[in-house]
């Protein structure tokens, strides 16, 4: 099995008598241990009459097996040692995972195991969580890839497997005449949850011959019949399905257009990966691209090559463009672009140079492969058994062993005219009514033959001498060094050391080679009291991002591709810029981008796309989850200087070109800024980097510009309840109860409440009372400050239902309390400290760590430490207290209730009943500020 030379982990692979294929992986590194088992069964495989069957065995096998019938024990388990538990049903795979404090692994596995091997598929548990599927379909009923999925299902060969509806709902899992549902899932798991079927990835800082001892013992019981599974025999489309434009009609007011090309699997082709070629090629951004001329034209705004659906039996090609008002009215023009681009490709061979570039990639990539967490490791792991030989478990999805060019002709051959479906997604761009509904998510949609002679023009479309191919990459390190350290006093331990702190520019370096890897990380904020001065201010920065992030992606994208990423973005005092990835060549961008940054010079038929895209973009927000807009609510509630979606649009509708253009140098002239320097870096080159960030800011910074960002106190407040109009929504509520203060302390009793609360709620909320999919407790700090939010969304019970039952919870929390057992207590409160002693895993988490610490002020970089020695330190009856203090004893306790209402006569009739007693606008109001 072939490793990248930086993984020092040691792999094993096992085949137990039963055909279960195993792989063992001991982690030294970790204090963590992680289990994923993968099945070849998914919605594919669901009886015609009982669609979404898959998805439904999935849930119900966490609901209780033979010797732990508890239905909510697993869950309690995992969270209560730190842990964390996740699964996912998709066409052909079922996949469960978790991770877990290493010492409490064997009594993990020896749960889970019995998932597999004796899993009670109660009656009682079949009735309930079928309601949870049912919630868990109506909460993506307005995802508008869920709904392109549906119409996808409808506009195939119906006898493919892929036509099934994948999820399930109260209907397709309802009782039926000569049915009996438990009866069919029992048969089910008998039939699909073969042992030969799956397959099982171990990890952690065990040796390998005790994992090796976990797997025998718990999975070797696992049922295997030895037959082996039927292959698809239907194709995805037949002729009749080809040469079809298909209009589909979006919640969100985006456009796009998708060219999508049908194949046959393609899995056979993954040691040369022809595809990534082409996808290369059809979805580069620079000089010569598709992109670069539709952005030309002002047709379009991204676009993305390769992607679409693929299986055992068929691969959809797509190339996914995203438009502007101007690009939907000329979809032809751009059809017969992207023709003229294909034909390119087929004239002549492919220049290797183009293979050679995305080989050196990948060889990169894996050489200097990015350390995983064990849970991410053996999720990735475990389906990459399910594709590759045994060999190349790992190196799988890297492995480029060289172009061939004839399975490049035989893959381009398919790109051809007839064989293609045009989707157009869009609320307005349609030639006739839409004439259909799709059956599930209730999408209207419409389907038109493409004509004849259309298919014959887009087949012949000329050359244009603005398409041609793209030049050698000048980025591209074949071989990048790592930086010798010859300061003795670093190691990986100490943290960045603070370099320069001078007329407003404070910077922080180390140099790390811990990873072994030629990376670095460049974070440089900009804090500008210009940018927070009002919501006018606020939106145009938003604005300016976006311009800038357009502008410079044609001029660097061949720094992108070679692996050096670059991001522009908001932060509420201003905004950040992070260059990532191989070292070598950051030096040379990081000038480029600031004078960019500091010279924009946009036109202002730039300003008016970019205006109405991010104003389309904030009026999408209200088609977002109920939950979701709930949250988004609370965050502009507490942080006065993260306005609101609608605030912002009112905003920014009002901006002119000239105004936009008169803010643009404000946010620069008088501005404070702090950078990290971190990674394969030495002292000379940070000093270069400081040299060019303090010449492109000559005599624009000063210690005065620094800026205090308010979050809203409502101490003293009581209940705050805040109605929020959700038309045509779930409906939904959130308990938010934020703490007066930020010490220590405070954080480790809120963060050690959440994580005693989370598990008890979501069994009664979700597993008893059925209220909905998405139910939670989380720890939710808002500006440093610690606070916790229990929520949940539900598509049949109102929002005032929901809050009462969150408060009876609440009231009821000493009872969980003076009901836990001692040794619960301390497995709780050793989960929580292990959660936090987890070693960084890569050389991004550690910068992303430092970084946030210098963002929260913490220049000592030792909070978690102390965090860890506070809460190893409290008692269970420390907690109870906070609880009393600040949740459900004597007194109004300060939070805010935010909770949905459909209409206006509703939240009339919710304001005559005692949950809302004020006038919230005005309360807020009076609420101080504290920073």
């Amino acid at each position: 099995m072939k490793k990248s030379p930086n993984d020092i982990k040691q792999y094993q692979t096992i085949t137990l008598a039963n055909g279960l294929r195993v792989l063992l992986v001991h982690n030294a590194e970790s204090n963590k241990s992680a289990a994923a088992l993968a099945v070849n069964v998914g919605h594919f495989d669901d009886p015609q009459h009982r669609q979404g069957l898959a998805h439904f065995l999935e849930h119900m096998l966490f609901l209780g097996t033979e010797n732990y019938p508890d239905g909510s024990e697993y869950q309690k388990f995992i969270n209560e040692h730190g842990g964390s538990n996740n699964a996912w049903t998709a066409t052909e795979h079922t996949c469960f995972f978790f991770d877990i404090g290493q010492q409490h692994f064997s009594q993990a596995i020896e749960r889970f195991g019995e998932f597999f091997t004796a899993p009670l598929l109660s009656e009682e548990f079949v009735n309930k969580e079928r309601k949870n599927i049912d919630a868990e379909f109506k909460l993506k009923l307005k995802d508008d890839i869920r709904r392109l999925y549906d119409v996808h299902k409808e506009t195939i060969n119906q006898l493919h497997p892929f036509a099934k509806f994948s999820v399930g709902s109260s209907e397709t899992l309802a009782d039926k005449d000569g049915y009996n549902l438990r009866e069919e899932l029992c048969n089910f798991f008998q039939q699909h949850y073969q042992a030969h079927y799956m397959t099982l990835v171990l990890e952690g800082p065990q040796p390998l011959s005790e994992l090796e001892k976990l797997a025998v013992e718990h999975f070797s019981n696992v049922q295997s019949n030895g037959l082996a599974k039927a292959a698809i025999s239907e194709p995805l489309y037949n002729n009749e399905h080809q040469e079809k434009w298909i209009f589909v009609q979006p919640v969100k007011n985006d456009q796009q257009l998708i060219i999508s090309f049908a194949m046959p699997s393609i899995d056979q082709y993954y040691r040369q990966k022809p595809e990534s070629i082409l996808a290369y090629l059809i979805g580069h951004e620079g000089p010569g691209s598709i992109l670069s001329l539709l952005k030309s034209k002002q047709w379009a705004l991204g676009l993305t090559a390769g992607s679409g659906i693929n299986g055992s039996n068929f691969k959809d090609f797509n190339i996914s463009i995203s438009l502007t008002d101007l690009g939907a009215t000329n979809i032809n023009a751009i059809i017969s672009i992207v023709f003229s681009y294909i034909n390119l490709l087929k004239n002549a061979p492919l220049n290797e140079q183009y293979y050679q570039e995305k080989q050196a990639l990948a060889e990169l990539s894996f050489a200097y492969q990015e350390k995983l967490s064990p849970l991410d490791s053996a999720s990735q792991l475990v389906i990459n058994m399910q594709h590759y030989p045994e060999f190349d478990y790992i190196f799988g999805d890297y492995v480029m062993e060289g172009q061939n060019q004839s399975t490049l002709s035989k893959l381009l051959a398919y790109l051809t005219a007839n064989n293609v479906r045009i989707i157009t997604i869009s609320k307005d761009a349609r030639p006739v009514p839409h004439t259909n509904t799709s059956k599930w998510y209730k999408v209207p949609y419409s389907v038109i033959d493409i004509e004849k002679n259309q298919i014959e023009q887009w087949q012949d479309a000329p050359q244009l001498k603005q398409l041609y191919l793209p030049k050698k990459n000048p980025y591209i390190v074949s071989n990048p060094e790592l930086v010798k350290d010859d300061n003795e006093s670093n190691s990986p331990l100490t943290p960045p050391e603070n370099i320069l702190e001078k007329n407003g520019l404070n910077v922080w370096f180390k140099q790390d080679t811990s990873f072994k890897t030629p990376k670095g990380y460049i974070y440089l904020s900009i804090d500008s009291p210009a940018v927070i001065e009002n919501a006018s201010t606020i939106a145009m920065t938003r604005l300016f991002i976006d311009l800038y992030s357009d502008a410079v992606i044609e001029e660097h994208y061949d720094a992108e591709l070679a692996g050096i990423h670059y991001h522009l973005y908001s932060h509420q005092s201003g905004l950040t810029l992070q260059i990532s990835g191989i070292s070598t060549k950051q030096e040379k961008l990081l000038p480029l981008l600031l004078t960019s940054l500091m010279e924009s010079d946009f036109t202002e038929q730039k300003f008016e796309l970019f205006k109405q895209q991010l104003l389309s973009h904030w009026q999408n927000a209200k088609n977002s989850k109920s939950i979701s807009q709930l949250f988004a609510t609370l965050s502009s509630t507490m942080q006065p200087k993260s306005p609101s979606s609608q605030t912002l649009i009112s905003a920014l509708e009002k901006i002119e070109f000239e105004e936009f253009k008169r803010f643009l140098p404000k946010i620069f002239n008088n501005a404070t800024a702090e950078a990290l320097i971190h990674g394969n870096w030495t002292r000379n080159s940070a000093d270069k980097i400081i040299n060019d960030i303090k010449q492109i800011f000559k005599g624009k910074l000063s210690p005065n510009n620094e800026v205090q960002i308010p979050c809203l106190d409502i101490q003293g407040q009581g209940t705050i309840t805040i109605p929020v109009e959700l038309p045509e929504h779930d409906h939904a509520a959130v308990l938010y109860y934020p703490m007066p203060t930020k010490d220590l302390r405070t954080v480790a009793l809120t963060m050690l409440t959440n994580q005693l609360l989370s598990p008890i709620f979501f069994q009664e909320m979700r597993t008893e009372k059925q209220y909905g999919y998405l139910v939670g407790v989380g720890f939710i700090p808002i500006n440093r400050y610690p606070g916790i939010a229990l929520y949940i969304q539900s598509p049949h019970t109102d929002s005032v239902t929901l809050t009462k039952a969150m408060d009876e919870f609440i009231a009821r929390s000493n009872e969980y309390i003076e009901n836990l057992p001692a040794e619960h207590w301390q497995h709780l409160q050793f989960g929580l400290a292990s959660q936090l002693q987890e070693k960084d895993s890569s050389l991004r988490i550690k910068s992303q760590r430092y970084w946030a610490a210098i963002c929260n002020k913490e220049a000592s970089f030792d909070q978690k430490h102390k965090l860890i020695s506070i809460i190893e330190g409290l008692t269970i009856n420390d907690v109870a207290e906070f609880l009393e203090h600040h949740f459900h004893g004597i007194g109004a306790k300060d939070r805010l209730s935010l909770l949905s209402y459909e209409n206006k006569a509703q939240i009339e009739e919710i304001s005559q009943k005692p949950i809302i007693h004020n006038k919230f606008e005005t309360l807020l109001k009076k609420c101080q500020r504290k920073y």
